[in-house]
Protein backbone atom coordinates (compact mmCIF):
# COMPACT_ATOMS: atom_id res chain seq x y z
CA UNK A 1 0.00 0.00 0.00
CA UNK A 2 1.23 3.49 -0.78
CA UNK A 3 2.35 5.74 2.07
CA UNK A 4 -0.21 8.24 3.28
CA UNK A 5 1.55 11.19 1.64
CA UNK A 6 2.14 9.23 -1.55
CA UNK A 7 -1.50 8.23 -1.77
CA UNK A 8 -2.74 11.76 -1.15
CA UNK A 9 -0.48 13.24 -3.82
CA UNK A 10 -1.68 10.51 -6.19
CA UNK A 11 -5.26 11.63 -5.55
CA UNK A 12 -4.30 15.30 -6.03
CA UNK A 13 -2.67 14.39 -9.34
CA UNK A 14 -5.88 12.72 -10.53
CA UNK A 15 -7.91 15.71 -9.33
CA UNK A 16 -5.64 18.12 -11.18
CA UNK A 17 -6.11 16.20 -14.40
CA UNK A 18 -9.87 16.29 -14.00
CA UNK A 19 -10.18 19.94 -12.98
CA UNK A 20 -9.97 21.18 -16.56
CA UNK A 21 -13.35 19.55 -17.31
CA UNK A 22 -16.26 21.92 -16.71
CA UNK A 23 -19.21 19.75 -17.79
CA UNK A 24 -19.72 16.05 -17.04
CA UNK A 25 -22.33 13.72 -18.52
CA UNK A 26 -23.68 10.71 -16.65
CA UNK A 27 -24.40 7.33 -18.20
CA UNK A 28 -27.91 5.99 -17.84
CA UNK A 29 -28.71 3.16 -15.43
CA UNK A 30 -31.54 0.67 -15.17
CA UNK A 31 -33.41 2.25 -12.23
CA UNK A 32 -37.17 1.87 -11.78
CA UNK A 33 -38.49 5.42 -11.50
CA UNK A 34 -41.53 7.19 -12.91
CA UNK A 35 -40.59 8.89 -16.18
CA UNK A 36 -39.68 12.51 -15.52
CA UNK A 37 -39.68 12.22 -11.73
CA UNK A 38 -36.95 12.92 -9.19
CA UNK A 39 -36.67 11.51 -5.66
CA UNK A 40 -34.36 13.02 -3.05
CA UNK A 41 -33.78 10.89 0.05
CA UNK A 42 -32.48 12.78 3.09
CA UNK A 43 -31.31 9.63 4.87
CA UNK A 44 -31.31 9.50 8.65
CA UNK A 45 -27.69 8.77 9.56
CA UNK A 46 -27.81 10.39 12.99
CA UNK A 47 -25.47 13.34 13.46
CA UNK A 48 -24.24 13.27 9.87
CA UNK A 49 -25.28 13.80 6.28
CA UNK A 50 -26.24 11.38 3.50
CA UNK A 51 -28.54 12.23 0.59
CA UNK A 52 -29.52 9.95 -2.29
CA UNK A 53 -30.78 11.62 -5.47
CA UNK A 54 -32.55 9.35 -7.98
CA UNK A 55 -34.32 9.63 -11.29
CA UNK A 56 -34.98 7.11 -14.04
CA UNK A 57 -31.45 7.72 -15.38
CA UNK A 58 -29.51 6.82 -12.23
CA UNK A 59 -28.20 7.77 -8.81
CA UNK A 60 -26.10 10.47 -7.17
CA UNK A 61 -25.07 10.29 -3.50
CA UNK A 62 -24.07 13.34 -1.49
CA UNK A 63 -22.06 12.29 1.60
CA UNK A 64 -22.37 9.04 3.54
CA UNK A 65 -22.65 9.67 7.27
CA UNK A 66 -20.26 8.18 9.81
CA UNK A 67 -19.06 4.61 10.46
CA UNK A 68 -21.83 3.75 12.92
CA UNK A 69 -24.49 4.03 10.24
CA UNK A 70 -22.40 2.77 7.29
CA UNK A 71 -24.00 -0.69 7.13
CA UNK A 72 -27.53 0.67 7.40
CA UNK A 73 -26.76 3.19 4.65
CA UNK A 74 -25.67 0.40 2.31
CA UNK A 75 -28.85 -1.55 3.12
CA UNK A 76 -30.97 1.53 2.47
CA UNK A 77 -29.35 2.09 -0.92
CA UNK A 78 -29.86 -1.54 -1.90
CA UNK A 79 -33.48 -1.49 -0.71
CA UNK A 80 -34.07 1.50 -2.97
CA UNK A 81 -32.76 -0.18 -6.09
CA UNK A 82 -29.26 1.24 -6.17
CA UNK A 83 -26.85 -0.98 -8.06
CA UNK A 84 -24.54 1.64 -9.45
CA UNK A 85 -23.83 5.26 -8.50
CA UNK A 86 -22.78 7.65 -11.22
CA UNK A 87 -21.47 10.35 -8.89
CA UNK A 88 -20.62 10.48 -5.20
CA UNK A 89 -20.09 13.96 -3.79
CA UNK A 90 -17.92 13.97 -0.67
CA UNK A 91 -18.58 17.52 0.47
CA UNK A 92 -15.56 17.75 2.82
CA UNK A 93 -13.33 15.36 4.82
CA UNK A 94 -15.07 15.35 8.21
CA UNK A 95 -15.98 11.85 9.41
CA UNK A 96 -19.73 12.48 9.78
CA UNK A 97 -19.86 13.10 6.03
CA UNK A 98 -17.33 10.66 4.55
CA UNK A 99 -16.84 7.65 6.84
CA UNK A 100 -19.84 5.78 5.44
CA UNK A 101 -18.62 6.39 1.90
CA UNK A 102 -15.89 3.78 2.44
CA UNK A 103 -18.55 1.03 2.63
CA UNK A 104 -20.38 2.58 -0.32
CA UNK A 105 -17.30 2.56 -2.56
CA UNK A 106 -16.47 -1.00 -1.49
CA UNK A 107 -20.04 -2.21 -2.19
CA UNK A 108 -21.33 -0.39 -5.28
CA UNK A 109 -19.89 0.43 -8.67
CA UNK A 110 -19.12 4.15 -8.54
CA UNK A 111 -18.05 6.07 -11.62
CA UNK A 112 -16.72 9.30 -10.10
CA UNK A 113 -16.25 10.94 -6.74
CA UNK A 114 -16.30 14.73 -6.52
CA UNK A 115 -14.27 16.01 -3.55
CA UNK A 116 -12.53 19.27 -2.63
CA UNK A 117 -8.78 19.53 -2.90
CA UNK A 118 -8.01 19.37 0.80
CA UNK A 119 -6.46 16.64 2.97
CA UNK A 120 -7.34 15.65 6.51
CA UNK A 121 -4.97 13.88 8.89
CA UNK A 122 -7.39 11.22 10.07
CA UNK A 123 -7.69 7.46 9.71
CA UNK A 124 -11.15 8.02 8.20
CA UNK A 125 -9.76 10.14 5.38
CA UNK A 126 -7.00 7.57 4.82
CA UNK A 127 -9.60 4.81 4.50
CA UNK A 128 -11.53 6.86 1.96
CA UNK A 129 -8.39 7.32 -0.14
CA UNK A 130 -7.77 3.56 0.07
CA UNK A 131 -11.33 2.84 -1.11
CA UNK A 132 -10.98 5.28 -4.00
CA UNK A 133 -7.72 3.73 -5.13
CA UNK A 134 -8.69 0.09 -4.56
CA UNK A 135 -11.95 0.47 -6.51
CA UNK A 136 -10.44 2.56 -9.31
CA UNK A 137 -12.90 5.41 -8.81
CA UNK A 138 -12.30 8.55 -10.85
CA UNK A 139 -11.72 11.70 -8.79
CA UNK A 140 -13.05 15.10 -9.85
CA UNK A 141 -12.30 18.44 -8.22
CA UNK A 142 -15.39 20.65 -7.86
CA UNK A 143 -15.30 23.69 -10.14
CA UNK A 144 -17.69 26.46 -9.12
CA UNK A 145 -20.05 27.21 -11.99
CA UNK A 146 -19.58 23.82 -13.65
CA UNK A 147 -22.52 21.48 -14.10
CA UNK A 148 -23.37 17.88 -14.93
CA UNK A 149 -26.64 16.22 -15.83
CA UNK A 150 -28.52 13.10 -14.80
CA UNK A 151 -31.24 12.79 -17.40
CA UNK A 152 -33.41 15.90 -17.01
CA UNK A 153 -31.77 16.86 -13.70
CA UNK A 154 -29.00 19.47 -13.66
CA UNK A 155 -26.37 19.64 -10.90
CA UNK A 156 -24.52 22.97 -10.68
CA UNK A 157 -21.52 23.41 -8.39
CA UNK A 158 -21.81 26.62 -6.32
CA UNK A 159 -18.85 26.22 -3.94
CA UNK A 160 -16.09 26.15 -2.87
CA UNK A 161 -14.97 29.38 -4.52
CA UNK A 162 -11.50 29.66 -2.98
CA UNK A 163 -8.50 27.35 -2.81
CA UNK A 164 -7.68 27.86 0.86
CA UNK A 165 -9.73 28.21 4.04
CA UNK A 166 -8.81 28.23 7.73
CA UNK A 167 -11.98 26.29 8.58
CA UNK A 168 -12.37 22.96 6.80
CA UNK A 169 -16.15 23.31 6.73
CA UNK A 170 -15.79 26.04 4.13
CA UNK A 171 -14.23 23.63 1.64
CA UNK A 172 -17.67 21.99 1.47
CA UNK A 173 -18.94 21.27 -2.02
CA UNK A 174 -22.22 23.13 -2.43
CA UNK A 175 -24.51 22.12 -5.29
CA UNK A 176 -27.82 23.35 -6.70
CA UNK A 177 -29.92 20.53 -8.14
CA UNK A 178 -32.64 21.62 -10.55
CA UNK A 179 -35.40 19.48 -12.04
CA UNK A 180 -37.96 21.35 -14.10
CA UNK A 181 -39.04 24.38 -12.10
CA UNK A 182 -38.03 22.73 -8.81
CA UNK A 183 -34.57 23.14 -7.27
CA UNK A 184 -32.75 21.83 -4.20
CA UNK A 185 -29.76 23.56 -2.57
CA UNK A 186 -27.12 21.52 -0.73
CA UNK A 187 -24.22 23.16 1.14
CA UNK A 188 -22.61 20.45 3.30
CA UNK A 189 -21.13 22.20 6.33
CA UNK A 190 -20.35 25.46 4.49
CA UNK A 191 -20.32 28.37 6.89
CA UNK A 192 -20.96 32.10 6.45
CA UNK A 193 -17.60 32.69 4.72
CA UNK A 194 -18.46 30.29 1.91
CA UNK A 195 -22.07 31.49 1.80
CA UNK A 196 -20.84 35.05 1.28
CA UNK A 197 -18.60 33.91 -1.57
CA UNK A 198 -21.55 32.20 -3.23
CA UNK A 199 -23.58 35.39 -2.88
CA UNK A 200 -20.75 37.47 -4.33
CA UNK A 201 -20.59 35.26 -7.43
CA UNK A 202 -24.13 36.39 -8.26
CA UNK A 203 -25.17 32.95 -9.52
CA UNK A 204 -28.67 31.61 -9.07
CA UNK A 205 -29.05 30.10 -5.60
CA UNK A 206 -32.84 30.10 -5.44
CA UNK A 207 -34.38 26.76 -4.51
CA UNK A 208 -37.69 25.45 -3.22
CA UNK A 209 -35.86 23.07 -0.88
CA UNK A 210 -32.81 23.96 1.22
CA UNK A 211 -30.74 21.29 2.91
CA UNK A 212 -29.77 23.46 5.86
CA UNK A 213 -26.00 23.89 6.24
CA UNK A 214 -23.94 22.29 9.00
CA UNK A 215 -26.87 20.42 10.59
CA UNK A 216 -28.56 23.70 11.53
CA UNK A 217 -25.55 25.29 13.21
CA UNK A 218 -25.61 29.03 13.87
CA UNK A 219 -22.39 29.29 11.82
CA UNK A 220 -24.41 28.69 8.63
CA UNK A 221 -27.67 29.76 6.98
CA UNK A 222 -27.08 33.49 7.37
CA UNK A 223 -30.03 35.79 6.75
CA UNK A 224 -28.52 36.99 3.48
CA UNK A 225 -28.02 33.43 2.23
CA UNK A 226 -31.50 32.39 3.32
CA UNK A 227 -32.96 35.40 1.50
CA UNK A 228 -31.08 34.46 -1.69
CA UNK A 229 -32.22 30.82 -1.63
CA UNK A 230 -35.75 31.76 -0.52
CA UNK A 231 -36.86 28.17 0.13
CA UNK A 232 -40.37 26.91 0.82
CA UNK A 233 -39.06 23.81 2.61
CA UNK A 234 -35.93 23.24 4.71
CA UNK A 235 -34.52 19.86 5.72
CA UNK A 236 -32.15 19.58 8.66
CA UNK A 237 -29.99 16.46 9.05
CA UNK A 238 -29.01 16.01 12.68
CA UNK A 239 -28.89 13.39 15.40
CA UNK A 240 -31.45 13.13 18.16
CA UNK A 241 -30.12 14.73 21.37
CA UNK A 242 -26.75 15.52 19.75
CA UNK A 243 -24.08 17.16 21.90
CA UNK A 244 -23.75 20.16 19.55
CA UNK A 245 -27.25 21.43 20.21
CA UNK A 246 -28.09 21.24 16.50
CA UNK A 247 -30.22 22.74 15.13
CA UNK A 248 -29.54 26.03 16.88
CA UNK A 249 -32.46 28.19 17.95
CA UNK A 250 -31.25 31.19 15.93
CA UNK A 251 -31.45 29.21 12.70
CA UNK A 252 -34.88 27.77 13.50
CA UNK A 253 -36.12 31.28 14.26
CA UNK A 254 -34.81 32.65 10.94
CA UNK A 255 -36.52 29.81 9.07
CA UNK A 256 -39.77 30.32 10.96
CA UNK A 257 -39.78 34.08 10.33
CA UNK A 258 -39.20 33.41 6.62
CA UNK A 259 -42.25 31.14 6.54
CA UNK A 260 -40.21 28.03 5.70
CA UNK A 261 -41.63 24.59 6.50
CA UNK A 262 -38.95 22.66 8.42
CA UNK A 263 -38.39 18.89 8.44
CA UNK A 264 -35.75 17.27 10.68
CA UNK A 265 -34.26 13.79 10.54
CA UNK A 266 -33.88 13.72 14.34
CA UNK A 267 -37.66 14.08 14.63
CA UNK A 268 -38.96 12.35 11.49
CA UNK A 269 -36.23 9.94 10.44
CA UNK A 270 -35.49 9.65 6.72
CA UNK A 271 -37.32 12.26 4.62
CA UNK A 272 -38.02 11.68 0.92
CA UNK A 273 -39.08 14.55 -1.34
CA UNK A 274 -40.34 13.60 -4.79
CA UNK A 275 -41.10 15.96 -7.67
CA UNK A 276 -42.22 15.82 -11.28
CA UNK A 277 -40.49 19.15 -11.81
CA UNK A 278 -43.45 21.19 -10.62
CA UNK A 279 -45.32 19.67 -7.66
CA UNK A 280 -43.74 18.20 -4.53
CA UNK A 281 -44.54 15.22 -2.33
CA UNK A 282 -42.91 14.87 1.11
CA UNK A 283 -42.75 11.49 2.86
Amino acid sequence: MKSKNGKYFFILFIIALGSIIAVWQLRSENITMTEGSLAVHFIDVGQGDATLIQNNEGNVLIDGGDRRTADSLVRYLKDNGVGKISYVIATHPHADHIAGLVNVLNTFEVDTIIMPRVAHTTVTFERLLDAIENNDVKVQEPVAGASFTLGETVFTIAAPNSSSYRNMNNYSVSVRVSHGSTAFMFTGDAETESENEMLARNRSLSAKILHVGHHGSRTSTSQAFLDAVSPEIAVISCGKGNSFGHPHEEVLKRLEEAGVKVYRTDLSGTIVISTDGTSLTVQ
